[in-house]
């Protein structure tokens, strides 16, 4: 850029954070390093702002605001969480190669927080120790995460904002327990299934038992999940190629929106047993599913042999059926 175009810039940020005194507006300002496009979007409520980087790679935006307010910022495929007080005067910067690790925050303690917060939660991967940890070891890490958050939170001078996190964090804990408490109390392999029954597009109702005497591969899928709906042509192979074989694909549908999942049922013209579960209901409560697609696969006797089975794409999911086809031959 030009001596005097970078003269026009400095002399505009200047001007701008000057400018900036009306109590109810919050000016963000900042730099991008390695900016993925020239975008900027910050979303406040159900509202998005959006600004693009100067040549530069500068920006300035202010947003109006009637009172203090979490909001994210978001650039490329990234995003961050921030909070936002009345009359503030925030600069940002980061550098898209590290994004949470680079992200810096000046005249904002709070969005500073929730950016440390972030990290400390990727440090500890509470969520990957539901599946990897025992319960009284993950509760103990639990804890000794959301101390350090707190350590962390006690630093910042916002009674409302400080109450608002530990609130959050109560929920969080609660939600973990309860999680791992049902992964607890899973069925393990051999052991019997936790029997569930919804209805088909007809309102017949089946049940898991309703196919005792054939293996039964089930699919925890919705309409508007994109991972599931990428596996439909590898299931629909799975299926012709195990056509007349003693093994039943069982799907159940999380859609609240009936119409769309009957329709796409005709739009792919899926095969097996479609059942409709409406919503997050007993099946991702007994199987402590908390993302979709979900597949597992339970014996002819109705017996657990895997609650987190290979996707139908994969490499490893026929050699499982194969296996467990030969055991009940």
């Amino acid at each position: 850029m030009k001596l005097r175009n970078l003269l026009i810039v400095a002399l505009a940020t200047l001007l701008f954070a000057c400018t900036n005194t009306n109590p109810n507006h919050v000016m963000i300002s900042g730099a991008i390093t390695n900016p993925k496009g020239d975008t900027i979007k910050f979303i406040v409520k159900d509202t998005t702002y959006i600004t693009t980087l100067s040549d530069d790679n500068h920006f300035n935006i202010i947003l109006p605001i009637d009172s203090a307010t979490y909001l994210s910022f978001f650039h490329g495929d990234e995003s961050t969480a921030m909070f936002l007080k009345r009359g503030e005067n925030i600069n940002l910067t980061i550098d898209t190669e590290f994004f949470d690790e680079t992200i810096i925050y000046e005249g904002s303690a709070e969005s500073s927080y929730l950016a440390k917060k972030y990290l400390l939660g990727e440090d500890a991967n509470i969520y990957g120790q539901l599946f990897t940890t025992e319960k009284e070891e993950f509760t103990t890490n639990l804890k000794h995460h959301i101390a350090t958050v707190e350590q962390e939170l006690s630093t910042i001078n916002n009674e409302a904002f400080v109450t608002a996190e530990k609130e959050n964090n109560v929920r969080m804990t609660e939600y973990y327990i309860e999680k791992i408490e049902a992964i607890a109390n899973l069925p393990k392999i051999g052991e019997a299934a936790i029997d569930f029954t919804y209805p088909d597009k007809n309102g017949n109702e089946f049940s898991l038992s309703s196919f005792k005497g054939n293996l039964v591969y089930v699919d925890v899928w919705a309409t508007w999940c994109r991972p599931c709906k990428a596996e439909i042509p590898a299931l629909k192979e799975l299926e012709h190629y195990y056509h007349n074989k003693d093994i039943t694909f069982l799907s159940v549908s999380v859609d609240t929106d009936k119409e769309a999942w009957e329709n796409m049922l005709t739009e792919k013209e899926l095969g097996g047993v479609q059942l409709w579960a409406d919503g997050w209901s007993k099946i991702t409560k007994d199987y402590a599913i908390n993302g979709i697609p979900r597949f597992m696969l339970f014996d002819a006797d109705g017996n657990v042999i895997s609650l987190d089975a290979p996707r139908p794409s994969s490499d490893e999911i026929r050699g499982l059926i194969e296996a467990n086809l030969q055991l009940g031959s």
